[in-house]
C-alpha cells in the first residue's frame, strides 16, 4: 500500500507554516507531532517511516522554524497552539487527532489538550517539559550547562517567551481521562542528583494528569527519547492508537 505524502506551506493568519502529511488510511487516527524548542520536524525522521505504517501522520515547523516563515507574532505557547489549530483544519486534517509532544512540544500539546479536549484522542508526552523547571530544576544544574541552557532562548524566541509558555500551561492540571502516556529518558547524566529528583518528580505529575495514564521509563535513552530509542516511542504510538480504535 502506497503512502500519499503532502509537504506544502499554508498561510495562517499572515504566516506561511510548513507541513507534511502522510495519510496511510483514511480511517486511522492522525498523529500530531510537536517538536522540541528550536527543533524542525526533520527531528522525527528516526520513527517517522515505522508510524506511517499504521497511522496517518502530521508533522509541521512551528513559525520561524524550518521551511516556515517568521512572522511578528508571538511564540509562545497560546498562539502556537491557535497557529496549530488553523493549520489542522485549513489542512483538512480530521480531529481527533493524537498529540505526540517532545520537551517544549509537550508544553504546547498539553495546553492544546487542555483547551480543546473534544478534538483530542490521546496524548503522549516525550520528556517534557515542566511548567517549574526554571525555577526549582535549573539552579541545580551545574553553571556551564546553565549557560549553555539559557543561551540556548535565542534558536526560536526569547527566554523570557517560553517562561510565558510555562505559565499560560501552568492552569492545565487535569486531563481528565484523555489517554496519556509519559515517557521519560532514564539516562540524562547531565543532571546532578539534586535536578534529577526535580525532572523525575516532574515527570511523575504529568502522569497524574489523566485518570487514564501510563509511565513508561525508557532506561537507554536520553532527553530525545525518539532519537535515542525510537522503537520505544514507536510502540507508545501504537499502543495508543490500538488503544482508542
Amino acid at each position: 500500500m502506497g503512502i500519499n505524502i503532502i509537504g506544502k506551506k499554508l498561510n495562517i493568519d499572515g504566516v506561511n507554516l510548513y507541513y507534511e502529511y502522510s495519510e496511510s488510511l483514511a480511517s486511522n487516527p492522525t498523529i500530531v507531532f510537536e517538536s522540541g524548542f528550536g527543533w524542525n520536524l526533520n527531528n522525527w525522521l528516526p520513527i517517522k517511516d515505522e508510524v506511517s505504517t499504521f497511522a496517518n501522520l502530521f508533522m509541521y515547523d512551528r513559525d520561524g522554524i524550518g521551511k516556515s516563515d517568521r512572522s511578528e507574532k508571538p511564540k509562545h505557547s497560546l498562539q502556537i497552539v491557535e497557529n496549530l489549530r488553523c493549520l489542522l483544519k485549513k489542512a483538512n486534517i480530521k480531529a481527533p487527532y493524537i498529540l505526540v509532544g517532545h520537551s517544549f512540544g509537550g508544553i504546547i500539546i498539553r495546553l492544546y489538550a487542555g483547551k480543546y479536549p473534544e478534538e483530542v484522542a490521546g496524548v503522549i508526552l516525550i520528556d517534557s517539559s515542566h511548567e517549574d523547571q526554571n525555577i526549582k530544576m535549573v539552579p541545580f544544574w551545574d553553571k556551564e550547562l546553565q549557560e549553555d541552557y539559557f543561551k540556548g532562548f535565542s534558536l526560536e524566541s526569547s527566554l523570557s517567551t517560553f517562561e510565558e509558555s510555562l505559565e499560560q500551561v501552568r492552569s492545565v492540571n487535569s486531563l481528565g481521562t484523555i489517554p496519556l502516556t509519559v515517557l521519560t529518558g532514564g539516562s540524562q547524566p547531565h543532571h546532578t542528583p539534586e535536578s534529577w529528583v526535580y525532572w523525575t518528580t516532574f515527570q511523575k505529575e504529568l502522569v497524574n494528569m489523566s485518570l487514564n495514564s501510563k509511565h513508561i521509563i525508557v532506561e537507554n535513552a536520553g532527553h530525545a527519547i525518539h532519537i535515542d530509542n525510537p522503537n520505544a516511542v514507536v510502540e507508545a504510538i501504537r499502543e495508543m492508537v490500538m488503544k482508542i480504535k
